[in-house]
């Protein structure tokens, strides 16, 4: 179907001549805005200098196109509005392969201008008028790391991005520092590179905002800046930047790092624990400062700091994904420091303590991994759960099967009193299987017909156990 009204337009453009092809665009232009700037585009960069306003125009007209009367873009028209500005962003692909750099410039810094009324414009729970704006400066990086970009080009986006990070354009949110990170990749003289750095310095030393603000853009300022000193300072101007500014959690991690790679292990735990103090209402932070405190006393062979940080990691467990500050990983590492004779002991502390934190995961954790079958039964008669069942482990199983089916049985039956609708049913129906497979089918066979028997019936109950 779309090929034939190609094949249309293209018999009807060589059918027509130039003078009613022209008395059309006239009046299309004149009656149509929108189509009268995408016509106008044509022209841009050849016949006149393109204008980022003209562009600017063109999104706010789609603005107020999809805003309909209620002036708000709906969640269902986000994801269609998005295609139609995207669509002027595609312009800007083809004006850089084709080295239209001008016209790619004034495509770039009309869609950025009109960036606070695309992001508010409407609603974006599904990001669709975010992405506009993160595509506009995807395709800015890509322009200025073009290498075939004339020298004039790059001094004249150099000066209109370091021009809107001091204007502060789109402030609050992380697409303004998009605009220091294009004029850091275009500073090739000092003049350029102190500019940047002063910006730099103005919002390092301004103390407009709420306490998180200021933080924040004081530090993301201070790692653009050292960014920028990395291109024109010294390595030693670098770190000791980073010392004067030790607060900043990255330049704390880093100087860390390079202590480490340099043997400075007492630097190393000067720096963590300067930065636990600092940091102590950022559980995170806390987490990665101790990690390098362990790892410098485990290097010196401290055994009891080590053991001190391993019970620490035991209990509340390193950054999410490293296995290497985990609870079993921790488990062992105190077991190797702790010696026979006191192990037990050691262990009676670690279940006080995770019984007092109520920590159910990590007591029955130590009772399997020191073979305590009768305690852990204990605790199942205490706390019977199908989740706690299910992960007994098989000598449980097989020390305490029968009591294990009947708390089992209780817990299943609890389940189906409060089970109300098809897929709470159907969840049922896969813990009666659960309990056949630990030995319960004449357990189940009772539950089935209780269920069955239940007044007033429930249709999809039964149909849910005849699939049992």
């Amino acid at each position: 179907m779309r090929t034939k009204k190609v094949n249309n337009v293209d018999l009807l453009l060589s059918k027509l001549n130039k003078e009613q092809l022209c008395a059309f665009i006239r009046e299309e232009c004149a009656g149509d805005r929108q189509f009268q700037q995408r016509f106008l585009a044509l022209g841009a960069g050849t016949i006149f200098r393109p204008k980022s306003a003209d562009y600017q125009s063109r999104v706010m007209s789609i603005i107020e196109d999809f805003e309909g009367r209620y002036g708000y873009v709906e969640y269902r028209d986000t994801f269609d509005f998005n295609r139609a500005v995207c669509k002027i962003l595609d312009e800007a692909d083809v004006a850089i392969s084709n080295q239209r750099w001008e016209v790619a410039i004034a495509i770039l810094e009309g869609v950025a201008m009109a960036g606070e009324d695309i992001l508010n414009c409407g609603d974006d729970s599904a990001g669709e008028l975010g992405s506009i704006v993160e595509e506009c400066f995807s395709k800015w990086l890509e322009l200025c790391g073009e290498e075939l970009l004339p020298q004039k080009i790059k001094s004249e986006i150099f000066e209109l991005s370091i021009g809107y990070f001091t204007k502060e354009h789109l402030k609050g949110w992380d697409w303004w520092w998009n605009w220091i990170q294009m004029a850091i990749s275009l500073a090739d003289t000092s003049e350029k590179q102190e500019r940047i750095i002063k910006a730099l310095d103005n919002v390092i030393n301004s103390k407009g905002g709420d306490k998180w603000s200021v933080k924040y853009n004081t530090q993301t300022a201070q790692r653009y800046k050292l960014e920028m000193m990395s291109k024109s300072g010294t390595p030693e101007e670098q770190r000791k930047f980073m010392y004067e500014n030790v607060e900043n959690s990255d330049f704390r991690s880093r100087l860390l790092q390079m202590a480490w790679d340099e043997d400075n292990h007492e630097e190393v735990l000067r720096l963590a624990k300067d930065g636990i103090t600092h940091d102590s209402e950022y559980k995170g932070l806390v987490n990665e400062w101790h990690e390098w405190e362990l790892k410098a006393y485990r290097h010196k062979n401290d055994n009891a700091n080590t053991l001190r940080l391993a019970r620490y990691f035991f209990f509340e467990g390193g950054r999410f994904g490293e296995k290497e500050y985990s609870m079993e990983t921790m488990y062992a590492l105190m077991k190797s420091i702790v010696s026979n004779g006191e192990w037990n002991d050691f262990v009676d502390t670690l279940i006080k303590e995770a019984s007092k934190k109520r920590d159910g995961i990590r007591v029955l954790f130590i009772y399997t991994q020191e073979k305590m079958w009768d305690r852990y039964m204990e605790y199942l008669r205490k706390s019977p759960s199908i989740y706690n069942l299910d992960d007994a482990p098989r000598q449980v199983w097989e020390l305490y099967k029968d009591e294990l089916i009947k708390l089992y049985t209780l817990c299943v039956r609890h389940f189906f009193q409060h089970a109300s609708n098809r897929n709470s049913y159907c969840e049922g129906v896969n813990l009666l299987r659960k309990l056949i497979k630990h030995g319960g089918k004449t357990e189940v066979d009772k539950i089935i017909a209780e269920q069955k028997a239940r007044t007033p019936r429930r249709p999809a109950l039964i149909d849910e156990l005849s699939k049992l």
